[in-house]
């Protein structure tokens, strides 16, 4: 699994990708969270068309105010450095796709 837990890394940096950079902002006591976690650990599986990073909300906070995060699970997807697509809650494997498939189209 490729899936990247941020923690001292340039965020910028990891923003260049020419992949579709999908952020997932979390926080360790929410069980949507873990959904959201275990469906994108699903997609990672069988694409590899984005590169996910995790952040948590709370340990982030100024990252989270960054990207006006007011509420976990929430998803950003990035392209190219522009944000393409913002999602709040749960998201299913084909939505993730679907999205994906927008933005690189």
């Amino acid at each position: 699994m490729d899936i990247n837990e941020i923690q001292n890394v340039d965020l910028d940096k990891l923003l260049e990708n020419e992949k579709v950079v999908i952020l997932e902002f979390y926080t360790a006591w929410c069980p949507t969270c873990k959904m959201v976690a275990m469906t994108l650990e699903e997609y990672e599986e069988e694409h590899d068309d984005a590169l996910i990073i995790q952040i948590s909300a709370d340990e982030y906070k100024q990252i989270a105010q960054n990207f006006k995060v007011t509420t976990a699970p929430t998803l950003i997807f990035i392209y190219k450095k522009e944000i393409k697509n913002k999602h709040h809650g749960f998201i299913e494997v084909e939505e993730i796709e679907e999205i994906i498939s927008d933005i690189l189209n």
